[in-house]
């Protein structure tokens, strides 16, 4: 009946059909309008009508843009506050005042009205409105470059979601529900998923485990800190406390798990293991790596301080002999600049830490292969991410790489020089100043340990590389009601409350730890016989909790007690889905079947608006193409087969001669002998003429 959204209800029954929020800035959360716009040739009034936040209109008369509409947050009319709200590089210095830079002025937004009708009107509703592509939003102020024309990863939709995910976290609810119900016996606990495609298979097995394990090591972090209490947790004692918190049984990671451990065997094995998770640790805080899965930070469950910032920060004598923006700065707005500037190159992983050295990884990958079983082992074929080196100047031609480069003109230089980064310093804060305030804190922070030089002058660059040993930073537990803001990207904090995701907060905090022991293969065609039967016996037996499968599965293999299936698209025809269905709830036995029907597919959505003709459709019988004389063959061979009732056993060796040294590879005397059989070749006679001449009748 409605939604919410970030704490709002919306009632469609209830708005004006523009109205119905479609997109969301994925800073903030403010929600934006996305609208085609187009003159009505009658009445030359301009149209707004929704659209796609995708959609792109290549005629002369449309043009795709967004409206916004906060009353708690309106869009100033007058120009000097306008050009408080725009970017810094919107702007240039005139005559010693700022103003718009005349490129920038056509993407300022345009102050409108709009009948419910969804027609301009000067009595209409008032919104503001912004051209597309979406370059800065009005509510947090977060802006994005001239190259950054998809509006794909700057908002965020109600149906923001991919496949893969929904499939994940549907599978999940699906088992966890599964091994609550204690009238089930252990292997009726499973769920068996089709897809069409078998790469898609293999992708929805490897995505599920991930969740899963990115999942119980965010729990177990969180766990960690809590524990840890106002004391935090430092880089010594960090992967050995998440081990403790984590209690992994010892069959869930160990390579032979069926092996008591001796000698120094667990001893190896242990620390293989927290190797891998220190480097999952450090790895995950990476800014945004993960946009369907926030990590802790972003949830605010936590929060990461730095060791002795504080204490420098308050330190006058240390700031003396450094420029006078910095001099003159309270104690409080020098700790926030320092921890902006920490708090930057930690998100882009300018991190002194073995876990993120390609040696030491090496080493590490080495260790996990020996001792570590999946999906805890580090896959060959993973590539591993490697910290960063800041250097404190543009980036040049020729600069490859994961390193970060700290220009005057890139986002700390332009919070630098805003207005409210030191309030008490009136004097121009220009390019060159803005350098050097930028090495002077790279500096100090040497003094507290902060910051480490890594890269000398003259060692292959012209200016000094550098990074935070990980000994500076402190792990605290947060309260998960607020996110980590960050002022680079965000220039207006807005209120936060209620903004995490309570989804995930939820998950990470309560239901993460229900994962152990749950993982999910694929069934293909494209995996060994040897791992395609065990996997079968193991699901079969409840032991391999979800199978992803292709069409393999639809037929002929038994798989005994099954209560749950799901179809991560919806099948190609009726028919499929009957065979996919029906694998579930036999001998008059209750069964949940569900689909994943995706808003990018027309098939998914036809029957997602029409599901009868597909859960009750006709099964069209098969076709036999009567001039292919191969078809024909082949299915009278399948009658004679199905005559003679020989049953083809589970493997190659219950039908041809396969031992010894030189295999004859022909039938076994007894199936031989049972295809002979006079009465079966005489059925099958019969039969076939019966088909045959149905098919003439037919035609």
């Amino acid at each position: 009946r409605h939604i919410t959204v970030h704490g709002q209800q919306y009632v469609p029954g209830d708005r004006e059909r523009i109205l119905l929020p479609i997109v969301f800035c994925r800073e903030c959360g403010q929600e934006y309008y996305s609208v085609r716009v187009f003159k009505d040739p009658k009445t030359n009034q301009k149209v707004f009508e929704p659209r796609d936040v995708g959609d792109r209109f290549h005629d002369e008369e449309s043009e795709a843009g967004f409206l916004y509409a906060n009353s708690e947050r309106p869009w100033p009319e007058d120009l000097k506050e306008i050009i408080e709200r725009v970017p810094d590089d919107w702007l240039e210095e005139f005559k010693g005042n700022l103003r718009l830079k005349k490129h920038y002025r056509k993407y300022l937004p345009e102050r409108i009205r709009i009948s419910s009708s969804g027609k301009g009107a000067d009595d209409g509703h008032a919104y503001i409105y912004l051209k597309a592509p979406f370059r800065i939003c009005l509510n947090c102020g977060v802006a994005y470059g001239a190259r950054q024309l998809s509006d794909i990863g700057k908002l965020a939709s109600l149906g923001t979601e991919g496949r893969s995910t929904a499939t994940t976290i549907l599978s999940l609810a699906a088992i966890r529900h599964l091994r609550r119900e204690k009238t089930l016996e252990a292997k009726a606990r499973k769920l068996l998923s089709f897809t069409d495609n078998r790469q898609d298979a293999s992708l929805q097995a490897g995505h599920f485990n991930d969740f899963v394990e990115i999942g119980l090591l965010r729990s177990a972090l969180f766990k960690a800190v809590q524990k840890a209490g106002p004391e935090g947790l430092s880089h010594d004692v960090l992967t050995l406390r998440v081990f403790d918190a984590l209690d992994l049984p010892w069959d869930l990671y160990a390579q032979d798990p069926g092996i008591s451990p001796k000698y120094g065997v667990k001893d190896e094995t242990q620390k293989a293991l927290r190797n891998v998770l220190g480097y999952r640790l450090y790895h995950d805080l990476r800014r945004g790596w993960r946009v369907t899965a926030p990590n802790l930070e972003q949830c605010g469950l936590l929060e990461i301080g730095y060791a002795y910032l504080k204490e420098l920060c308050e330190d006058e004598q240390e700031w003396q002999k450094h420029h006078p923006a910095l001099l003159s700065a309270s104690p409080e707005i020098r700790y926030t600049v320092f921890k902006v500037l920490l708090d930057y190159m930690r998100r882009s992983l300018a991190i002194k830490v073995d876990y993120l050295n390609p040696a030491y990884q090496e080493q590490m990958r080495l260790q996990s292969n020996q001792r570590l079983g999946a999906p805890w082992a580090i896959d060959e074929n993973e590539t591993l991410v490697t910290s960063a080196i800041l250097f404190p100047r543009p980036r040049r031609k020729g600069d490859y790489g994961g390193h970060v480069f700290l220009s005057p003109r890139g986002l700390f230089g332009q919070y630098l020089r805003r207005p409210s980064t030191f309030p008490g310093y009136s004097q121009k804060m220009t390019l060159d100043v803005t350098v050097e305030i930028i090495q002077q804190l790279l500096e100090l922070g040497r003094v507290a340990g902060l910051i480490d030089r890594v890269v000398d002058p003259g060692e292959g660059d012209d200016a000094p590389g550098y990074q935070i040993p990980a000994a500076a930073l402190r792990w605290f537990a947060g309260d998960g009601r607020t996110p980590f803001h960050d002022p680079l990207r965000v220039t207006v904090m807005t209120d936060s409350e209620g903004r995490a995701n309570p989804f995930f907060i939820s998950y990470y905090t309560d239901i993460a730890t229900e994962g152990k022991g749950i993982e999910a293969r694929e069934h293909t065609a494209q995996v060994s016989y040897e791992d395609r039967k065990d996997r079968e016996d193991r699901f079969r037996e409840g032991r391999l909790p979800i199978l992803y499968c292709s069409p393999t599965m639809e037929l002929g293999i038994d798989i005994a007690t099954l209560n749950v299936v799901n179809m991560r698209n919806i099948p190609p025809t009726p028919a499929n889905y009957a065979q996919r269905s029906g694998r579930a709830g036999r001998s008059g036995q209750p069964a949940l079947v569900f689909s994943y029907c995706s808003t990018g597919s027309p098939h998914d959505q036809h029957f997602f608006k029409h599901p009868q003709l597909m859960v009750s459709g006709a099964v069209s019988p098969p076709k036999l193409e009567l001039s292919n004389e191969d078809l024909v063959q082949s299915h009278v061979h399948a009658i004679w087969l199905a005559c003679t009732g020989q049953s083809l056993g589970t493997s190659l060796r219950d039908i041809l001669d396969v031992e010894g040294e030189s295999p004859t590879l022909t039938l076994q005397p007894s199936v031989a002998a049972s295809l002979q059989n006079p009465s079966a070749k005489k059925r099958t006679l019969q039969n076939a003429r019966a088909v045959l001449s149905s098919s003439e009748t037919e035609l």
